[in-house]
């Protein structure tokens, strides 16, 4: 009988023990995951643009524009037959491109309703893509979570601005290209830096970008007085 309930007891303990086991590790997993961190940050791999000198033309000289948006994604074959159209970032990607448009005041007026685009000098058809490797930035992350997030890993976002200028009759004019990414970061040593992120990182690199496009719009000086493209600079003829 004394032989039965040692038993009892010894089995008793085993269980409370291995249910203190799981129990401690439960609390270190909340423990890590509590203390961990990521952060994000734009890689300005097209150089970082703070600020887009203003035109100081006419308002009244200014041309109008129809900004038409579009926004894919392709997290898998890098196919373009792969891309997957989104509506879901589109009022972010709206705010800053008509931010930085209206700090390079190289337009007297701006629209995104193509009811209005029959009213305008020009049209610029805008088309941002994020593409990358899904299970790459899985992986990284399996890295860092096996290593209870002491080992420090990093997943990449790339993003494509392709931007084309259309005169009032179709025509196109110019094609603008610019290739950017962010870097997210995971692990333990990114606790200082946590508040950084992902959403933080995407608008600092679109608006970067977009500044990068006005910037060389106004630059080339493509856009004409009231819509006009700018005629090339007349050539004395000899004698």
């Amino acid at each position: 009988m004394f032989l039965l309930k040692h038993n009892i007891l010894n089995t008793v303990e085993m269980i409370t023990a291995k249910r203190m086991a799981i129990y401690r590790k439960t609390i270190l997993v909340l423990l890590v995951s509590i203390v961990t961190g990521c952060a994000s940050f734009p890689d300005y791999r097209i150089g970082k643009i703070d600020a887009i000198t203003p035109s100081k033309e006419p308002i009244s000289t200014k041309p109008s524009v129809y900004l038409p948006l579009k926004f894919m994604s392709n997290l898998s074959s890098g196919d373009k037959d792969s891309d997957v159209e989104s509506t879901a970032p589109l009022p972010i990607l709206k705010k800053i491109v008509e931010k930085t448009a209206n700090e390079s005041a190289i337009f007297q007026s701006l629209t995104f309703e193509s009811f209005q685009a029959k009213n305008v000098d020009y049209i610029l058809q805008i088309e941002m893509t994020n593409y990358g490797s899904k299970g790459k930035a899985v992986g990284a992350g399996l890295i860092t979570g096996l290593t209870l997030f002491v080992v420090p890993t990093a997943a990449t976002d790339n993003y494509k601005l392709l931007a084309k200028l259309y005169d009032k009759d179709g025509k196109l004019l110019k094609t603008y290209s610019y290739d950017d990414s962010i870097s997210t970061w995971f692990g333990i040593w990114l606790l200082p830096v946590a508040w950084k992120t992902p959403k933080d990182a995407v608008q600092e690199l679109w608006e970067n970008m977009f500044r990068a496009m006005f910037r060389d719009l106004a630059k080339e000086n493509i856009l004409g007085p009231l819509g006009a493209i700018a005629a090339p600079p007349r050539i004395a003829p000899n004698g």
